[in-house]
Order: structure tokens, then C-alpha cells, then sequence
């Protein structure tokens, strides 16, 4: 590394430095549910990765490579760094090109960007990775990875401009990022701050139960609704069969080709044969790509209103044709999840009582706040 910063401060000092390279990344891995999604709705194919890499240089015709990443060309603008002198910190504008508004379809999928991590990385020509030159020989000597100025790091904080041929985001620092409080947890009497259905915390694994206004989940909408035997083995629920005491293990993901229980087994649809959905189907969307362990909690959603085309009724957006199952963070909506014994065929408790899971401080209700 000693090696490294002595090469970076022979540029720095230089009268005849090289090009100084702007690398910029997009890390949306916190806000996709489902690349699928894309597919989907736009016909958009992001493929596996999370992170869109970019450069306002061009390579001739190639991308520009560095440590081992290849940063496509495109028109990027990063401003507004300036440090002022009354203590706020900077909001820097990051403005990137919009063509065919390729871009507005992707943001309109992922809440306008909102949160997710911008990174701004510099290095000089000399020190990029010799596959950017001819025959893979860096002119300038040897190629130097660890050589770069220090990463500036941003979350957007919200959309300030949109239209065909650019979007433009405002930026904050993570001390001034959306939901980021210190402490950590906020102590409120009769609220849970615990993210719904999260390993973290929450832990509910069972099936759903109602939606966050209150809509019950667990009768009506089954197509062949039964009686359920909480003696049996198994129950269906919306035509889902699960274990005894239930769990969304059993539940299958969404696919737009849909579903077809037979068999006492799910058998997904093709492009030859969509399947669909019927009136009680449960289904979940698993974030794939999601690294932080808030975000990547299941969705579990109701089918309310048979479809045969499961592509043209995504549950993130087809209210009308599906519910999903949320918490209303209050203390009765935490029992009937773990406590409430009439519901176990869905809430999946057994002989053994868990107690509740819930994030809030009832202890502290004597204490109001001023």
C-alpha cells in the first residue's frame, strides 16, 4: 500500500498529471424485490447484477476497466461538493443520461432510487487496469489498482429532475440518510420498530393474516374453502397445503407463468402454458439481491380476483387482484401472529408459547412524551 500512495502523490504533485478518471456506481441492491420484475413490466434485462457501473469517458468503443469492473460509457455528472462554512453538510447533484428512458422505467420500479448508494471513485489513466489499452500493455508502466483517490459515498435522497434525456438526483451523507436515527431504535410505548417478517427481530415465518388496514387474510378467499381440522396433519389454506402448524416455507414464489396446485403440489407455468392465478392463491417475492438482511424479507401476498396472464398482474402493483399480508405494528396485531392460538392453522404456533415478538416499549406508555 506504502507503494500505492507513493505513486498516487507522484501524480498529485505533478506539473504534467495524467487524465483524471471519474468512475461512478449505482448499488440499488437494497431496494430491487425481484430483477424479474423488470422483465416483467418493461422488458428490461438488468441480468444478475446490482450494481450499474459508468463512466462519462469512452475507450474507443470498450468500457473502462478498473479493478477487475468494466464502468460502460455514458454522459455522468457529479457536482456541488463544496463544503460550507455555516456546518451543513454537502448535497452534491448527480445527473445521469436518460436514453430512450431506459432509466426512468428502472427508477420508476425501485422508488425513484430512493436511499440507495452512490459512489464516486478516481483514479489517474496511468494506474487503470492494462486491459483498457491495445494488446493489454499499459503504456505508462505498470497498472496499479490500489492507486486512487478516496471513494466519496452518497445516498439519493430524492428525484429532483426527469425527462427523456436525463434524471437528476439530489444527494445526502449517511449521517442525513432517510430512516437512519441514532439511537438506533426509537423508544415508542404502543409501536413495533421491528421490520415485518425479518429474521431480525420480528422472526414471523407463519402464513398471512391481514393486510395493514385491517382486511382479514385468513377466511373467504379460498376458491374451495374448507372446514379447517386443526387435528389433521395438514390444512389448505387458499389452496395451499401446509404443515400442521403453518408456515410461508411451503408457500411458492411468484412466477409470471403462474401456478397450478395439483397433486397435493405446485406445478408452475411456462411460456407455453400460463397457468395463472386463482382466488386464493399465496404466493411470496423473495428479494434475491437485497444485501441488507431489512431488505431482503419476504413479501407474501392473497390472490383476490382470478387471472389467467400472471405477467399482466404483478402483486407490487395489481391491488386490485392481489393483498398483501402486513403488520399494523401494534400489540394485537403482534399476538395474533404469535400468542393467538385460533389462528395457529396460519400463525404456525405450537404447544410451546414463543410469547411476543413485539419491537415497541409498553412499559414506557406512563412516560409521555413532551
Amino acid at each position: 500500500m506504502a507503494k500505492a500512495e507513493s505513486n498516487l502523490n507522484k501524480q498529485l504533485v505533478s506539473l504534467t498529471p495524467d487524465a483524471l478518471i471519474d468512475l461512478y456506481e449505482i448499488d440499488f441492491s437494497s431496494l430491487q424485490p425481484n430483477f424479474e420484475e423488470l422483465k416483467d413490466l418493461y422488458g428490461i434485462n438488468v441480468g444478475a447484477e446490482s450494481v450499474y457501473r459508468f463512466c462519462p469517458m469512452i475507450n474507443g468503443t470498450n468500457p473502462v476497466i478498473w479493478q477487475g469492473n468494466s464502468y460502460q460509457p455514458l454522459p455522468v455528472k457529479m457536482e456541488e461538493f463544496e463544503q460550507k462554512g455555516d456546518g451543513r453538510l454537502p448535497r452534491p447533484k448527480f445527473t445521469i443520461a436518460n436514453p430512450e428512458g431506459i432509466f426512468s422505467k428502472i427508477i420508476h420500479s425501485n422508488q425513484d432510487f430512493a436511499n440507495c448508494k452512490i459512489t464516486r471513485k478516481r483514479t489517474y489513466a496511468r494506474f487503470l487496469d492494462s486491459e483498457n489499452f491495445q494488446q493489454g500493455v499499459n503504456p505508462f508502466g505498470e497498472s496499479d489498482s490500489n492507486s486512487h483517490l478516496p471513494d466519496d459515498v452518497y445516498f439519493v435522497n430524492k428525484k429532483t429532475q426527469e425527462n427523456k434525456n436525463a434524471i437528476q438526483f439530489e444527494l445526502v451523507s449517511a449521517l442525513e440518510l432517510e430512516e437512519t436515527f441514532v439511537p438506533a431504535r426509537v423508544v415508542l410505548s404502543g409501536y413495533c420498530n421491528f421490520t415485518y417478517r425479518c429474521s431480525i427481530g420480528c422472526g414471523y415465518k407463519g402464513l398471512p393474516i391481514e393486510t395493514s388496514d385491517s382486511k382479514d387474510l385468513t377466511h373467504g378467499f379460498a376458491a374451495k374453502q374448507k372446514s379447517f381440522d386443526l387435528s389433521s396433519q395438514s390444512v389448505d389454506v387458499g389452496r395451499v397445503e401446509v404443515a400442521k402448524f403453518g408456515s410461508v416455507n411451503g408457500v411458492p414464489e411468484w412466477s409470471r407463468y403462474g401456478h397450478e396446485y395439483t397433486n397435493r403440489r405446485w406445478e408452475k407455468g411456462n411460456e407455453s402454458g400460463n397457468l395463472g392465478y386463482n382466488l386464493g392463491d399465496v404466493v411470496k417475492i423473495i428479494p434475491r439481491n437485497a444485501n441488507n438482511p431489512y431488505k431482503a424479507t419476504p413479501h407474501v401476498f392473497v390472490c383476490v380476483q382470478t387471472h389467467a396472464d400472471a405477467s399482466k398482474h404483478h402483486p407490487f402493483f395489481s391491488k386490485d387482484y392481489w393483498l398483501k399480508d402486513e403488520c399494523q405494528k401494534t400489540i394485537e396485531a403482534c399476538k395474533k401472529r404469535f400468542t393467538d392460538r385460533s389462528l395457529k392453522a396460519y400463525n404456525g404456533i405450537n404447544s410451546s408459547n414463543p410469547g411476543l415478538r413485539f419491537g415497541g416499549f409498553p412499559g414506557t406508555e406512563k412516560f409521555p412524551i413532551e
